[in-house]
């Protein structure tokens, strides 16, 4: 059990997971967030800094079922659907580009926020294909019974 390389992804990916909330706090809030945004509070900070707001929301949930879905595989050694396989590279591509832009790395954050609309709804439908594929490989591989699945492992 210790040597299946699912069991490291599993860890890699709950370690990952931490360092993207606190990226995805830093881009949304900002390090000054009185100084993007009107002293009473509303306004917005740009249409396109919206989009990528919604970007992690659609996001997180991605990551989260990539998750609950490799630990199921892990926990009942069950192989790994098409499915399921798609859908998390689905999510882990919105993931890498996401993080590519928050941070900036190389430039590519200033150049998709300058390049307009249609890089964070590509994101969006890219992220909500991956999401749907993994919430339905979950609703498939996730015991029917959960209180004997708990009591058997």
């Amino acid at each position: 059990m210790l040597l299946d390389p699912r069991l490291w992804l599993l860890i890699g990916l709950s370690l990952a997971m931490l360092f993207t909330l606190e990226a995805i706090e830093e881009f949304v809030e900002g390090a000054w967030p009185q100084m993007r945004r009107p002293a009473n509070g509303w306004g917005a900070v740009g249409s396109t800094h919206t989009l990528w707001a919604a970007v992690a929301l659609f996001m997180l949930p991605g990551l989260v079922l990539t998750i609950l879905n490799l630990a199921i595989l892990v926990a009942n050694d069950l192989p790994y659907a098409n499915a399921q396989l798609l859908g998390t590279i689905f999510v882990v591509i919105g993931w890498l580009v996401y993080l590519a832009t928050t941070t900036n790395l190389g430039g590519v954050g200033t150049y998709l926020q300058e390049a307009g609309l249609i890089a964070p709804l590509a994101l969006l439908v890219i992220l909500a294909l991956g999401d749907l594929l993994l919430l339905i490989s979950l609703i498939d591989i996730f015991p029917t019974n959960l209180l004997s699945a708990l009591r058997q492992g």
